[in-house]
């Protein structure tokens, strides 16, 4: 189980007729310089400061991100048409061991194909859903051409908004359904889909975003910075974390394209990517068109909430239970610690700085401010 590098890719590119030539870093396959987009410029999220290729973060936070559409973890009508195991979701297999301790240094090896630890099981599945990625590579350029994917209003309401920043010169990266988006992802695509498959925390600022050593010849790069941390109030709590990870899933399915300042992501609102989530959890308010009042209006689904039925959860506890951080379902989710459910955000991950943010504004009280 080996994941693509650049040793690989330069070895066994070929150039596939809606794809065009690959550009590895700078230069083709055979050594010729070319410009554009280059298969293996980074990204990093913004929150969390989660490094991957520029094309691998465009098709993660559009097409699957643990929760919608192509994501394995999507089902029934969460998938919006997608055939079952037409899977894109490309999450790296192991962040830190802060957020998941099966990351904790050494990590074993995945060789002979074992996959008994968490670890090489993820790893063993973002290899199948590269492959699938690889399979549609033309198929899923001709559909980006054409505007047909993502799809129209449905794409819209699910896309995860949060921005990622590049590597390169510190610009956010465009939008899907841009030209400079769509050569970005043509390609990667044309690249072979390389990915970062593992992260960890850099042991100094000048190592951020550089490579770390892999244990599997799998891609592994330090984590990025992280944006700036919330205040420990309700109403920044909702802006920085909730309403970027978290209402995609818990939230109405809107096409409305929001012209709210209190809204500081802009375009269109996400929700809509699962049924589910909205019927056990809903971190929105009365008017789905207007994100005004949505902190103040969420923070009674939340604060001394129990959890509510249908779900997982329900009867089982409650979801912020104010001085008490550690009872709080909502965190023992955000941390992977819990005892019923899956882990918050589904496919993704809270960093632990953002946590304690979270766990300090319990701390106060968990006041609705």
């Amino acid at each position: 189980m080996v994941l693509l590098t650049s040793l690989s890719l330069i070895g066994g590119v070929g150039c596939k007729r809606d794809l065009g030539d690959c550009n590895l870093d700078g230069e083709t396959e055979d050594g010729q310089p070319i410009d554009g987009p280059a298969a293996f410029d980074i990204a990093y999220r913004l929150t969390d400061g989660l490094p991957m290729y520029e094309g691998q973060a465009l098709v993660q936070s559009t097409c699957g991100d643990g929760a919608f559409c192509h994501s394995p973890a999507a089902t029934g009508t969460e998938r919006i048409g997608v055939p079952a195991g037409l899977n894109f979701d490309v999450n790296l297999a192991c962040i830190d061991d802060s957020l998941d301790p099966s990351c904790s240094q050494p990590i074993a090896s995945c060789e002979s194909g074992q996959t008994s630890t968490p670890y090489c099981s993820r790893l063993s599945r973002l290899q199948s859903n590269v492959n699938t990625v690889n399979d549609w590579a033309e198929g899923m350029i001709q559909e980006i051409r054409a505007g047909s994917m993502p799809p129209g209003a449905a794409g819209e309401s699910v896309r995860n908004n949060t921005p990622w920043i590049r590597k390169s010169d510190g610009s956010e990266l465009p939008s899907i359904g841009t030209k400079e988006a769509e050569e970005i992802i043509r390609n990667w695509l044309a690249c072979e889909a390389p990915v970062v498959a593992r992260t960890e925390i850099p042991p100094s600022a000048e190592l951020e975003l550089t490579a770390c050593a892999s244990v599997d010849d799998e891609i592994c790069i330090y984590n990025g910075p992280e944006g700036d941390l919330p205040d420990p109030a309700w109403s920044d709590i909702y802006w920085s974390i909730m309403f970027q990870s978290c209402v995609i899933c818990h939230g109405p399915a809107n096409s409305n394209v929001d012209q709210n300042p209190d809204n500081p992501i802009g375009g269109a609102i996400p929700g809509g990517a699962s049924p589910a989530g909205l019927a056990a959890l809903n971190l929105t308010g009365a008017d789905t068109t207007n994100t005004a009042s949505w902190p103040s209006e969420s923070w009674s689904a939340v604060v001394d909430a129990l959890a509510a039925d249908p779900g997982a959860c329900a009867g089982q506890g409650t979801l912020v239970i104010p001085d008490d951080s550690p009872g709080s379902i909502m965190i023992q989710k955000m941390r992977g610690v819990q005892t019923c459910g899956d882990r918050m955000p589904l496919g993704g991950s809270i960093s632990e700085s953002l946590i304690q943010v979270v766990e300090e504004w319990i701390a106060l009280g968990a006041p609705n401010d």
